[in-house]
């Protein structure tokens, strides 16, 4: 039995809560298979990353990288992350990995030469972090090296934009985890 909208924000979210939620905000096929791609593979490197160690929620993981896109319902310009954050007002934890997903985050300076709202939207947890990371590894639903990503982003920002500086960092973070 689907859930309606009003159960779905009344209990925990979890994976079916999540697709339900993309479906009913009006996201397409194509999102909701990028979606689903980026929660696969988030989940991949996340049990990794707990292997190491590394204190990961992976249901949070599954769900919120699920969710992480939930604004292109309303925009697919760099708003969506804003709009996503909006829609999931009511799980702030949720709502944040909307807000922070964009390239590799935005700081400051960039949401206000965006016309974004005063913020920082930089990803702080690490499951912001494999999340943000993982969505520069997925074009539409496959995978892709993150060097295409970086090779996309200087030829349309420039190699010494911060945007791109902070997706190669965000890389360079990951590797290092799982090296350690």
């Amino acid at each position: 039995m689907t859930p309606s909208l009003k159960e779905a924000r009344n209990k925990k979210l979890d994976r079916r809560k999540a697709l339900f939620l993309l479906k009913k905000c009006g996201c397409n096929r194509e999102v909701i298979k990028h979606c689903t791609a980026v929660s696969k593979e988030s989940l991949k490197l996340a049990r990794r990353l707990k292997k190491k160690g590394f204190k990961v929620d992976l249901n949070f993981i599954e769900t919120a990288s699920l969710l992480h896109d939930i604004g292109r319902s309303r925009t697919h310009g760099i708003r969506h992350g804003l709009e996503g954050s909006r829609i999931l007002k009511k799980y702030p934890k949720y709502a944040s990995v909307c807000k922070k997903h964009i390239g590799a985050g935005i700081d400051k300076k960039e949401a206000e030469r965006l016309g974004l709202p005063a913020g920082n939207y930089i990803p702080k947890t690490i499951e912001e972090k494999i999340i943000t990371h993982i969505d520069n590894t997925i074009e539409g639903s496959k995978k892709i090296p993150i060097e295409k990503t970086i090779k996309a982003y200087n030829k349309k920002l420039g190699k010494k934009h911060p945007a791109t500086k902070r997706i190669i960092r965000l890389s360079e973070y990951m590797k290092k985890l799982l090296e350690s």
